[in-house]
Formats: C-alpha cells, sequence, structure tokens
C-alpha cells in the first residue's frame, strides 16, 4: 500500500471542506492549504455548459488526496460504550429457570476509543469519560505517535464528533501524516472494528455485572491485552 497519491471517489463533506479549492475547467487545480487537488469531470460537450457550470460544478467534483510517498498503514476507528449497567443478549440457562442480572441502580459510561489496523491486527485502544472530538483528536495523535515513520490512512464513519469543523485546524496541520477515510453513512458492516466490539460484548459485557466501572475496563484492557493474534485476524475475515 502506497500513499503517494490515493484518490477517493467518493469525498465526503468534511474532505471536500478541507480541500476547499477547486480545479478550473482546463483541469487546472488551485492551491488549497492541505494539499488537496480537486478536479472536475466534465461532460464532452462542455462547452454548450459553460453558463451553468458555477451552478452545476459540484456534479462533477472528484477529490485526489496527494500525499508524501511514505509507508502506508490502514486503520478502523470506531468508540463502544462501556455501562455499569449490563446489556441484556442470548445466554444459555436451564429450561423453566429465571434469567436475572444485578444492575447497580444507577448506570455509569466510559467510552472506548479504538484504532485497528489492517491487516497485521494491531492498533490502539484507549478509555476515556467523554467521546467528544477532543478525546477524538487526542486519541488521532496518539496513534501517530505510535506510528511516527509512517502515512495513516483511518476509516471513520459519520458521527458528529468525527466530522465537526472544530477539527479542521488540527486536521490540517497533520496532513503529511494522517487522511480521515469517510464511509458511507449508516454502514457499520464496513468497518471492521465493529467486529471486535461485538465480540467484546459477547465475552465481557453482556449479561454480566462489574461491581465498580473501573473494574469493568481493567478487566476489558486485560482482556485486549491477552487476546491471541489469531483472533484479531479472524475477525477480520484472515488467516495467519
Amino acid at each position: 500500500m502506497t500513499s503517494e497519491h490515493t484518490r477517493l471517489i467518493v469525498p465526503d463533506k468534511q474532505m471536500l471542506r478541507l480541500g476547499n479549492s477547486l480545479g478550473n475547467p482546463l483541469g487546472n487545480p488551485l492551491g488549497n492549504p492541505l494539499g488537496y487537488t480537486t478536479d472536475l469531470i466534465l461532460p464532452q460537450n462542455y462547452e454548450n455548459y459553460e453558463n451553468d457550470y458555477r451552478k452545476s460544478f459540484e456534479n462533477y467534483v472528484v477529490t485526489e488526496i496527494l500525499t508524501p510517498r511514505l509507508r502506508g498503514k490502514l486503520f478502523f476507528f470506531d468508540e463502544a460504550n462501556l455501562s455499569l449497567c449490563p446489556e441484556s443478549g442470548r445466554i444459555y440457562r436451564i429450561s423453566g429457570s429465571e434469567y436475572k442480572v444485578n444492575t447497580p441502580g444507577r448506570n455509569q459510561r466510559m467510552y472506548i476509543l479504538g484504532s485497528l489496523e489492517y491487516p497485521g491486527g494491531g492498533g490502539l485502544y484507549e478509555i476515556y469519560p467523554h467521546k467528544r472530538h477532543e478525546e477524538f483528536q487526542s486519541h488521532l495523535e496518539h496513534l501517530m505517535d505510535m506510528c511516527p515513520n509512517d502515512y495513516l490512512f483511518l476509516v471513520r464513519d459519520n458521527a458528529t464528533s468525527h466530522v465537526t469543523p472544530k477539527l479542521d485546524t488540527f486536521l490540517r496541520s497533520v496532513k503529511d501524516k494522517l487522511c480521515l477515510v469517510p464511509l458511507p453513512t449508516y454502514s457499520p458492516h464496513l468497518n471492521l472494528i465493529e467486529r471486535l466490539w461485538h465480540y467484546m460484548r459477547d465475552n465481557m459485557t453482556r449479561s454480566y455485572f462489574h461491581v465498580k466501572l473501573t473494574a469493568q475496563c481493567e478487566a476489558i484492557v486485560e482482556w485486549l491485552e491477552t487476546l491471541p493474534i489469531e483472533r484479531f485476524l479472524s475477525l477480520m475475515g484472515l488467516s495467519p
């Protein structure tokens, strides 16, 4: 995987906002702060559309990302909620017996932010008290610190904290290290880390009550640290 010249066919609003200049009808890109170039795909009989060009250029925009010649790494990012009140789900029980799970009465929450590397199976997982854009930015900074000699492609969904304009200044400042890759709306099945979160819930949080939320967080950290790499690969549909 190389990062010299990557074309993203369907840029979302965040990408277009960051690459905030358009090419001219001759295909020559104008300058912009991110180093993005946006070329125009024009109809063959473009001369008939010249008067409408300024009104309809959105239909022909394709964004290209020009990045340094660094080794590229691909990550799938998402958050998962950690709640003191356990989730209910399917369990094994004796036929006719009642299914009971203790609850604290008053819920508490933490949030695990994770980036799963494809296809190596490595990654970075951090627990925060919130999942705002500030925590997302901190996670990105720590991920770049973990991979100082690589260019990172990070697949992310369309959560507000991921696409807010409040991140624009930061994303411009790390344009030579990081590119956020958008997913289509409502497509969690395309985000491979969702499989890890589902497996985590099945094994660690569903129908199980931890006396303290900190105890649950510590148990999940230990579980992630001891989970065999073969399981990470299997969750991504790969074999060793």
